[in-house]
C-alpha cells in the first residue's frame, strides 16, 4: 500500500473512506499527465527534424547553378543519423566575370623597328606612341633626318629604337672609348646590348674593334652632346601646345582667370595692346611666346596666334637635362612655385629626383611670378674711334663687321616721301619707331651719313632689312623692304639723302609701308625728338 504523505494525521480522504478493497486504484500510462507531455514534446522534435531534412536535400536557387571559382566538395551529412556519409561529389569550377583570363606576360621589344611618318603626326605624339622620350625620336634618326627636324615630314620613314638612346653608324677608324664617352655611356653599354649583336669575345680591342664600317649601333641611354634640335623641338611643341588651348580674347575670358588661352592677332594689335586687354605686362607676353616669335616685339602679325597666360610670369618648355632648382632659379622663384601650380599638373612622387625630374622634353611649364630675361635689341656702341661697329647678327645672318668708318651729322631727314600713318606713340619697347605708308617701290632714303652693317633677310619679324651706323651712338633701321629692292650693300658707305632701297611688304607686314627705327646706344629713341 503506498503513503500519502499529503494527508494531515488523523484524517481520511472521501475515497479512501469508499474503498475497502485491500489494492489501491491507479490511471493508464498514457493517460498520465507527463507521458502525454513527453508525447507532445517528441512528435514536436520530429516534425521540426523532417523540416530540417527536407531543406538540406533541396537545393536553394543559388545552389542550382554553381558559381564557385575554385574546385569545391561538397557532403551531404545528417547530425541525428549514425549512418555512414555519402561519396564525396565535386563540381567542376566555372568562370565569372570577377576571375580575369590568364594573360601572357609582355616581352620588352630589343629590336630596332621601321616606321612611315602618317599626316598629322608630331615627334611629341610618336614618342608618347612607343613610350620614348622625343629626342630619342630625333637621335635615333640623325642621318635620315639630316640633322633637321623640319626634315620630319609625312612620308618619311624613320627608325624607332627600343629604349631612350642614341642610333650610331659605325665609322671606319672609331674606338669604343671615344663614341661611349661621347655618348655619355660605358663601351660595355654598347657591346651587351642585344640587339647590336655584338660579342665580347670577338671585339677584340676597344681601341680598333671588329666593327664593320656602316654598322648601326644602338647607344642605350646615350645622349647627344649640344643638342642640334633644341630650339626647333621646342617650336614645334609651343605650335602643338597652341592648338590645344581654347581661342579666346579678354571679353570671354576676362580678368581674374584661370586659364591658359589662345587669342587671335588682330589687325593694329602690338605686343603691348595686347597687354593691356589682358591685364598682363608686354614682358608676360614676350617671355610666354618666345619660342614662337622669339625676342622682339615686333615679331607678330595679323592672324597669328599668342599664348596667354593668366598672370603675368614665364612659360617655360622643358629641355631634357635640365634640373628644377636650376630653371626655378633662372625665373627668381623656387621649385615649390613650380610644383604647387594647379596648372603644371605635377605629382612630387611621379618627377622623381628634382635635379633630373621626369619631365617630357616640351612640356609648358606656367611659373607665375617667374622673370624672364629681355636681351638687348642691339648691343652698346663701342667708341666711334676705335673703328667698331655695333653687333647686330641677332637680327640674321646678313651682319658685317666692315672696316669702312663715316660718322654722321646728327641732323636726320626724312626716310621717305610717303605719308607717316603710325608714331611713337608708346615708351619702349612698346612701338619702337615709325611706320610710313606707300606703295611697293617707292624709294627709302638713309636719315644721315653712315657704313651699311646690315642689308638682307631678317627673322625677326622685319623681313627684308637695311642698318645703318651713324657713328656716335646712333643707328637706323628700315624694314620690310621689297624683295629685290637693295640699293646698297653690307659694307657701305652710304651719304644722308641716298636711295638705300625701296618699300614692300615682307616679314611681319600686311601691306606695303616702311618701319623705320632709331637707335642711340643700343636703346630705341623717339624719332620725333629729331625732327622726323
Amino acid at each position: 500500500m503506498t503513503e500519502n504523505t499529503n494527508l494531515t494525521p488523523g484524517s481520511q480522504s472521501e475515497d479512501d473512506a469508499e474503498d475497502t478493497s485491500p489494492q489501491t486504484k491507479t490511471l493508464p500510462f498514457y493517460k498520465h499527465p507527463g507521458m502525454i507531455a513527453a508525447g507532445a514534446l517528441v512528435l514536436l522534435a520530429l516534425v521540426f527534424i523532417i523540416i530540417w531534412l527536407a531543406g538540406r536535400n533541396t537545393p536553394s536557387e543559388a545552389e542550382s547553378t554553381p558559381t564557385v571559382a575554385a574546385p569545391m566538395v561538397l557532403v551531404a551529412t545528417d547530425e541525428l543519423s549514425t549512418s555512414p556519409a555519402v561519396p564525396t561529389q565535386t563540381i567542376a569550377p566555372v568562370p565569372t566575370e570577377a576571375q580575369p583570363t590568364p594573360q601572357p606576360t609582355a616581352i620588352p621589344r630589343v629590336e630596332v623597328i621601321t616606321h612611315t611618318i602618317q599626316e598629322g603626326e608630331t615627334v611629341a605624339t610618336l614618342a608618347a606612341k612607343y613610350n620614348l622620350w622625343p629626342e630619342t625620336i630625333l637621335w635615333g634618326n640623325r642621318y635620315e633626318l639630316g640633322d633637321d627636324i623640319r626634315n620630319f615630314t609625312p612620308g618619311t620613314t624613320i627608325f624607332i629604337l627600343p629604349v631612350d638612346g642614341v642610333y650610331h653608324t659605325w665609322s671606319a677608324g672609331e674606338g669604343l672609348g671615344a663614341v661611349s664617352n661621347y655618348y655619355g655611356v660605358t663601351p660595355e653599354d654598347i657591346i651587351n646590348y642585344p640587339a647590336n649583336n655584338l660579342s665580347p669575345d670577338t671585339i677584340g680591342s676597344y681601341a680598333s674593334p671588329n666593327i664593320a664600317a656602316g654598322t648601326r649601333l644602338v647607344v642605350p641611354g646615350g645622349t647627344l652632346p649640344n643638342y642640334f634640335a633644341s630650339d626647333t623641338l621646342l617650336y614645334y611643341a609651343a605650335v602643338e601646345k597652341l592648338r590645344s588651348l581654347p581661342l579666346g580674347d579678354a571679353e570671354s575670358y576676362p580678368a581674374p582667370r584661370e586659364e591658359i588661352i589662345a587669342y587671335e592677332v588682330q589687325p593694329l594689335d602690338s605686343i603691348f595692346s595686347i597687354a593691356e586687354k589682358f591685364e598682363i605686362s608686354p614682358e608676360t607676353i614676350l617671355w610666354t611666346n618666345r619660342y614662337l616669335i622669339g625676342d622682339t616685339p615686333d615679331g607678330i602679325n595679323p592672324g597669328q596666334k599668342l599664348i596667354i597666360l593668366p598672370e603675368d610670369g614665364v612659360y617655360h618648355a622643358w629641355l631634357y637635362g635640365e634640373g628644377m632648382n636650376g630653371v626655378s632659379s633662372g625665373y627668381g622663384v623656387t621649385p615649390q612655385d613650380i610644383l604647387n601650380e594647379p596648372l603644371n599638373q605635377l605629382e612630387q612622387e611621379e618627377i622623381g629626383d628634382l635635379s633630373l625630374p621626369h619631365i617630357m622634353t616640351g612640356t609648358f611649364l606656367y611659373i607665375p611670378g617667374g622673370r624672364g630675361s629681355i636681351p638687348s635689341w642691339v648691343s652698346v656702341v663701342s667708341d666711334p674711334a676705335s673703328g667698331e661697329h655695333p653687333n647686330v647678327s641677332y637680327l640674321g645672318a646678313y651682319a658685317c663687321n666692315t672696316t669702312a668708318w663715316i660718322t654722321g651729322t646728327e641732323i636726320f631727314q626724312l626716310p621717305t616721301n610717303t605719308r607717316l600713318i603710325s608714331g611713337y606713340e608708346y615708351n619702349p619697347p612698346v612701338h619702337n619707331g615709325l611706320d610710313y605708308d606707300g606703295e611697293t617701290g617707292d624709294p627709302l632714303y638713309a636719315v644721315d651719313h653712315g657704313v651699311v652693317i646690315y642689308s638682307g633677310w631678317s627673322d625677326r619679324g622685319y623681313g627684308n632689312t637695311i642698318v645703318i651706323d651713324h657713328g656716335n651712338g646712333y643707328l637706323s633701321l628700315y624694314a620690310h623692304i621689297m624683295d629685290g629692292g637693295f640699293a646698297v650693300s653690307c659694307g657701305q658707305i652710304v651719304y644722308g639723302g641716298a636711295t638705300i632701297g625701296y618699300m614692300g611688304s615682307t616679314g611681319n607686314s600686311t601691306g606695303s609701308h616702311l618701319h623705320f627705327e632709331l637707335r642711340l646706344n643700343g636703346s630705341p629713341v623717339n624719332p620725333h625728338s629729331f625732327g622726323l
